[in-house]
C-alpha cells in the first residue's frame, strides 16, 4: 500500500474492497473510520477530500491499522474512541465498546429519573452510561461502580474528556460492596455480564479475543450476575425507585422471572429496544408498609 502514491478516494475505494474480499462487514464504513482517524478528521470530511494526496508517513499508519482490522481488532480499539449518544469517549481493552442498544438503558432511565434524583451506574465500564445521564440529566447526583480498576481509570478519563469529570463520584468494588451504609438510590441501572460461560469461545473474534472477559462472563447460564442484582438491590433503592437492567437477546423473560421473584421489587416490566428485542428489565422497589 505504501510502495505508490495514493488520492484519498483511491485508498478508500481499494481498502473497501480489500476489506470485503476478507468477509468484513460494512466494509467501506470502517475503511472510512480508520482512515479519518489517521488523518484526525470527522469521517463526513472525507467526502469534502477525496483528491487529497496522501502523505506516505500517513499511507504507512493507515497501513498499520488496516493490519490491526484485518487481525480483528475492533476499530474502536484501533482507533482509541468509540461514539455514544451525544458522547465521544475513549476505550481500551480494559472495556466494552459501548452499543448502540445500551441507548436504551439511558433513555428509560431519564424518563423515570427525578429531576434531582439519585441515580447509580452499576458495572460502569467505560462511563457511558453514567456520563450520559450527567450530560443529558443536569441536576441528577450521578455514581458509577466498577470492580476492575482498570475500567474505572478509563471511566475517569472520559470524564475528564468530555467535561464531566465533577458530575460523577467513581467508586471501584464487587456490585453494591462500595455503598453499604450510604444513601440510597432513586435510580440503579445496570448491564452487568451476561454472557454464558460456555458461549464465550463461540463469540466473533472481535469480541472474544480482545474485550475483558471479566465484563462478558456470566457465569453458567449468564444469570448470575442478574440473581445477585436481584437479591441485594432492593437494600440501596428508595422506595419506590426503580432498578433498569439491560439483558442480552433471550434473557428478557428470565430477568423478568428473577426479579418477579423478590417480594420488595414489583411493577416488573421489559422495554423493548429500537429493534423489538427485549432490552431493558425494570422493577420498582416496593413502598414501605405501616
Amino acid at each position: 500500500m505504501s510502495g505508490r502514491s495514493w488520492r484519498l478516494l483511491d485508498i478508500l475505494e481499494n481498502t473497501s474492497r480489500f476489506f470485503a474480499s476478507k468477509g468484513l462487514e460494512n466494509a467501506r464504513l470502517q475503511a472510512e473510520l480508520l482512515l479519518a482517524a489517521v488523518l484526525g478528521v470527522k469521517r463526513l470530511d472525507l467526502y469534502l477530500q477525496f483528491e487529497r494526496p496522501l502523505h506516505s508517513s500517513e499511507v504507512d499508519r493507515y497501513r498499520e491499522y488496516v493490519r490491526q482490522r484485518l487481525q480483528r481488532v475492533p476499530v474502536q480499539y484501533i482507533t482509541g474512541v468509540a461514539a455514544f449518544r451525544q458522547l465521544e469517549l475513549t476505550v481500551t481493552p480494559a472495556v466494552l465498546i459501548p452499543r448502540p442498544e445500551t441507548e436504551v438503558l439511558v433513555d428509560v432511565a431519564l424518563e423515570l429519573l427525578p429531576e434531582s434524583g439519585r441515580v447509580l451506574d452499576l458495572c460502569c465500564g467505560s462511563g457511558a452510561v453514567a456520563l450520559s445521564l450527567a450530560q443529558e440529566a443536569a441536576a441528577a447526583e450521578v455514581v458509577a461502580a466498577d470492580v476492575s480498576a482498570a475500567a474505572l481509570e478509563v471511566a475517569k478519563a472520559n470524564g475528564q474528556r468530555c467535561g464531566l469529570a465533577e458530575r460523577v463520584e467513581w467508586h471501584c468494588g464487587d456490585l453494591f460492596a462500595p455503598f453499604c451504609g450510604t444513601e440510597p438510590f432513586d435510580l440503579i441501572a445496570a448491564n452487568p455480564p451476561y454472557v454464558r460461560h460456555d458461549d464465550l469461545a463461540q463469540l466473533a473474534p472481535e469480541v472474544r479475543d480482545y474485550e475483558p472477559h471479566l465484563a462478558l462472563d456470566g457465569g453458567e447460564d449468564g444469570l448470575a450476575y442478574y440473581r445477585r442484582i436481584a437479591q441485594e438491590a432492593a437494600d440501596f433503592i428508595r422506595p419506590g425507585g426503580y432498578l433498569l437492567l439491560e439483558v442480552g437477546d433471550g434473557q428478557g423473560a428470565a430477568v423478568e422471572d428473577l426479579l418477579a421473584q423478590s417480594e420488595r421489587l414489583t411493577e416488573v416490566q421489559i422495554r423493548p429496544d429500537l429493534n423489538k428485542i427485549p432490552r431493558v428489565v425494570v422493577a420498582r422497589a416496593a413502598t414501605q408498609t405501616s
